[in-house]
């Protein structure tokens, strides 16, 4: 089967080099992975750095000015290298799994409408989607394009859940995340509010995918809804040093400034769906809400 490997990088060749090694060591051979890889036109290091791994491996890249989103870098590559399952990598981890490949094509022959997660030993807030060409179409993309940094895999996360009402779905593969410090991360009070903000969208993204993809239509979504898309208590009391360890500590460049603003005039102009027009008395007995909160609270969502 075909799968695409896709990854952002900047200002890592090391690093870089040392995930797509991984990932290339321990493939099967069983399967046509080729590797996707955006980088930015000042980033000559990294650039250099994949133009010698083409010689070695199946490898294209996509160089271009730093973007507003970088989420739309990845949904990019996997336009330009379509395959019937997409592998989301960051530039500082390492894969760990000897015949990965072969354990993402068993998901998916499971299941080829499917959605699932690489498993971490190390932080478990890092979440790498694998998704497959049937959700991708069926969403128009793989992640939403209005943030600057890390925000699209939690959305892409929570979509999954209101989608199908299920938890979600690890795959076999595990990786270590070696974390530096992330690009564009500043303001994550802002983001975090404009993310909870934006749910209404979410939840619209979730009934069309059901719809499209053939699903049992979601009965209880917008209840859900309030039980996942509200505020996580323990990643709020963390927020400032989660940003003092990890955040961008340098000049923001042009492409966050227009995200930050874009953000910000939504906003304003209430720019976003209209949530359900459902509570939960109506459908969920406090049993019922035990329950669902108990089952997401490990994902992080309550």
């Amino acid at each position: 089967m075909k799968i695409t490997l896709h990854m952002c990088s900047r200002g890592r060749p090391l690093q870089l080099v040392a995930a797509l090694t991984s990932l290339r060591d321990n493939e099967s051979g069983r399967h046509e992975v080729r590797y996707a890889v955006a980088c930015d036109v000042d980033d000559k290091a990294t650039i250099g750095t994949l133009v010698s791994l083409q010689a070695k491996m199946p490898l294209g890249y996509r160089v271009g000015h730093r973007p507003v989103s970088l989420d739309a870098r990845h949904n990019q590559l996997a336009i330009d290298m379509p395959a019937e399952v997409y592998a989301c990598f960051i530039d500082d981890a390492l894969c760990l799994t000897r015949d990965w490949d072969d354990r993402i094509a068993e998901v998916y022959q499971a299941n080829p409408k499917g959605l699932w997660w690489w498993r971490s030993k190390g932080d478990d807030l890092t979440l790498m989607p694998i998704t497959s060409e049937a959700w991708r179409s069926a969403a128009g993309k793989i992640f939403p394009e209005h943030f600057p940094y890390w925000w699209g895999d939690t959305w892409l996360s929570e979509v999954w859940v209101l989608a199908t009402e299920r938890n979600l779905e690890f795959a076999p593969v595990d990786f270590l995340d070696c974390p530096k410090k992330t690009h564009n991360m500043r303001d994550l009070r802002f983001w975090h509010s404009f993310y909870l903000w934006l749910q209404p969208e979410r939840i619209a993204e979730a009934m069309t995918i059901s719809q499209r993809l053939g699903f049992s239509r979601p009965t209880i979504t917008g209840p859900l809804s309030e039980i996942i898309g509200s505020a996580n208590p323990a990643f709020v009391e963390r927020i400032d040093e989660i940003e003092r360890v990890q955040g961008d500590s340098g000049e923001p460049h042009e492409g966050y400034v227009i995200a930050k603003e874009r953000a910000e005039a939504r906003m304003r102009a209430n720019d976003r769906p209209p949530r359900p027009d459902t509570s939960l008395a109506d459908v969920m007995t406090p049993e019922l809400v035990a329950v669902l909160k108990q089952n997401f609270a490990e994902l992080g969502f309550v």
